[in-house]
């Protein structure tokens, strides 16, 4: 009899591989229809599929269960929605299994948790309607020592079998370790374990070389705090045919399983396998003591890897089957682990419930599965990373539109992109500065605001002198020209000043302030707190304010290039990663390129010191958020943090082992700031936690 299975999941690539083992079934009994809705929300650097790259994605040649053909496309529906959207979808269908994939794997959990939550309680509301008459979920499988994965999973179980059982419905709740597949990078995806792995070191590779290209031909990569970890392996395509052993059988009884983990590959092993996919010699230490500024980036980006790593297990020269030890030890065996509603895990399996998850023969697997075999680790890991190339590629090729309007009688040249719901971003450049310090953070902005920026005025020589005052009449004109009567600003570096100052002018027309590496320097105050590059900058900028005719002579008084300096006093050496990107090299020369465009840049600074923004920010209302760098040594991070004290409802982020120009250097994660930030102000610091981010600054101006 034909029937209807319903996948929807937060994400697409397991909730993929589930879809294509139905129609890998369906192929041979022509009598299943798969409908597949994926509920995830696009953020910088991981966009959300739509909905012909799943289609693809599920019906390609080998993505089934069995053989290596295409799968018939005629028997699959793809849906994409928002979360928002998943009750108002559900009204659409009926469905005879519903599948709600939900396996926790968002890097922030906060915001994983509640969209896991809202789509399972959407479904199990659902139910009825869709008139469902099996209902399976899949969620993560915990680490033993993860206390608040374990309650979150339990949180999403315990309602689910209530709903079931209050609706008569048969059910089966699963669970899954993280999984690794080569697609997923062009799926938006990044589970934990082995993928944050291989990002971590392709994002070092890839800020590395950026400034030095054969950086990693001369110098290893050290690693701390691996030895005596190993982490499992598990295919997604291993993964979602355990668990549709497990759960799309309709004779299976109530109950709950997981699936069986592979045996762990030692950390030290993965790690010098994935760097040298990436050419990069790993090498593990025993302590931190030596590590240069390049390793601690590593270290903290695998932070989150450390914690989904298991302990390895010595060897032993005989040992029980997972069962005799589980019967002896009173704990069930390692991947047929069970969980009751209320919470509490049992080893026993009552009549009526729900065996160990089967294997592919239907008896109960072994403790542990075998391992993923180096060459086939070589071969995943080298297709992950070029799979995290090709969107990598495409994203940062995005351009703005360019235009040109009258604003006082004089050209004014926009660069908009983008589409994105509610005010647009207005993103300020810094004084006599072009495009180019800002386009890739442009690029990964786009795909979710509408994006405006401009050329500062006040610099060219046609300019005539174009004070604060100018520049804050030039936010106006833009917002008439792009029809908009409220913006988020964003300010970075002596933009965030004149952000400000425009916020004071026309407060109804700011929806909330974003400040990146922000210079608050100003005449008589925080004295103590500059950076050389400052100290030296406001000494020549008054000196050229009183004798401009000393211009030329003056010119190579000041080393822009080297922007990347040891940040604030006492702090470590950048070391590679104080070089500049070898992209911005003409761009950091653009107000010294000569002594009349010199003078301008002098006064436009000179002017803006003068600007009193300690007495303004107390009268900032809106929400306000601070991103800053721990090697900033172009403008103060320490004066950054002072001047976030004096707006009410700021927070304040210091990303470590960054530099002046870290929208630059990390657009994805900047990027990924400014987007949760404006969906959510007061959440922001929950909504993004990496171990490179330091919160300072709560919503009421408290030191954290």
């Amino acid at each position: 009899m034909p029937q209807r299975v319903l996948i929807a999941g937060t994400s697409p690539l397991l909730a993929g591989r589930l879809a294509a083992r139905f129609l890998a079934a369906a192929d041979r009994a022509a009598e299943t229809e798969v409908v597949l809705l994926s509920v995830v929300r696009s953020r910088p650097g991981a966009p959300a599929p739509g909905r012909e790259e799943l289609a693809r994605f599920v019906t390609e040649p080998g993505s089934g269960a069995e053989g290596p053909g295409a799968l018939d496309a005629g028997r699959l529906t793809v849906v994409c929605v928002e979360p928002d959207g998943v009750d108002a979808e559900l009204k659409s269908w009926t469905a005879q299994q519903v599948w709600c994939v939900v396996p926790g794997w968002d890097p922030s959990r906060l915001r994983g948790a509640r969209a896991d939550a809202a789509l399972a309680g959407s479904l199990l509301a659902a139910l009825p309607g869709l008139g469902a008459r099996r209902y399976v979920q899949v969620g993560q499988d915990p680490a033993p020592d993860d206390d608040r994965a374990r309650r979150s999973c339990r949180d999403l179980e315990r309602p689910a079998v209530e709903a079931c059982l209050d609706s008569g419905v048969s059910w089966r709740m699963l669970r899954t370790a993280p999984v690794v597949d080569a697609r997923a990078p062009a799926l938006g995806e990044c589970p934990p374990g082995a993928h944050r792995l291989l990002w971590a070191l392709d994002s070092v590779r890839a800020e590395v070389a950026d400034r030095v290209p054969d950086w990693f031909e001369r110098q290893p990569l050290r690693v701390a705090g691996a030895a005596g970890l190993g982490l499992p392996l598990l295919t997604a395509e291993r993964a979602a045919g355990e668990l549709w052993r497990a759960g799309a059988p309709g004779d299976l009884p109530d109950g709950f399983a997981s699936v069986p983990q592979p045996v762990p590959v030692p950390l030290t092993d993965v790690l010098a396998r994935a760097g040298a996919v990436h050419g990069i010699d790993v090498r593990p230490v025993s302590d931190r003591s030596a590590f240069n500024a390049v390793d601690r980036l590593l270290d903290l980006r695998l932070t989150g890897v450390r914690r989904h790593a298991v302990r390895l297990r010595e060897a032993a020269p005989a040992r029980p089957s997972g069962a005799a030890e589980a019967a002896r030890s009173g704990a069930p065996p390692r991947g047929t682990s069970r969980s009751e509603p209320d919470g509490s895990d049992t080893a026993a399996t009552a009549p009526g419930e729900a065996p160990p998850a089967p294997s592919a023969d239907g008896t109960a697997p072994s403790e542990d599965a075998p391992p993923l075999s180096p060459a086939g680790q070589w071969e995943l890991f080298g297709a992950v990373r070029s799979g995290r190339a090709a969107p990598d590629a495409a994203r940062g090729t995005g351009e703005l539109r360019q235009r040109v309007v009258d604003v006082a009688g004089r050209p004014l040249v926009l660069f908009e992109g983008g589409s994105g719901e509610g005010p647009p971003l207005l993103v300020l450049n810094a004084l006599g500065q072009g495009p180019g310090f800002l386009t890739r953070l442009c690029a990964h902005l786009a795909p979710h605001h509408r994006v405006v920026t401009w050329q500062v005025r006040g610099t060219e020589r046609e300019d005539p002198p174009w004070g604060t005052r100018h520049q804050l009449d030039d936010i106006d004109a833009v917002l008439r020209a792009v029809g908009a009567e409220r913006a988020h600003l964003l300010g970075w570096c002596t933009g965030a000043k004149i952000a400000t100052a425009f916020q004071q002018h026309r407060p109804e027309a700011v929806a909330s302030l974003v400040f990146l590496n922000a210079t608050f320097r100003q005449n008589d105050r925080w004295d103590g707190m500059d950076t050389k590059y400052e100290s030296d900058l406001a000494a020549v900028c008054r000196a050229l304010d009183r004798r401009p005719e000393k211009a030329a002579w003056m010119l190579d008084l000041l080393a822009p290039g080297a922007a990347g300096g040891g940040g604030s006093p006492g702090a470590r050496d950048a070391g590679v990663l104080g070089v500049l990107s070898r992209a911005l090299a003409d761009e950091v020369r653009r107000p010294f390129r000569d002594a009349e465009v010199f003078v301008r840049y002098a006064r436009q600074l000179v002017d803006l010191w003068r600007l009193d923004s300690a007495a303004q920010a107390p009268r900032v209302a809106v929400p306000t958020l601070f991103v800053c760098s721990e090697f900033d040594g172009i403008s103060s991070p320490a004066r950054a943090r002072e001047a976030a004290r004096c707006f009410p409802h700021a927070r304040y982020a210091e990303l470590a082992v960054a530099g002046h120009y870290a929208p630059h250097d990390r657009p994805v994660l900047v990027a990924e700031l400014i987007t949760e930030f404006v969906r959510a102000p007061r959440e922001v610091a929950d909504l993004v936690r990496y171990a490179e981010i330091t919160w300072h600054i709560d919503t009421e101006g408290t030191a954290r």
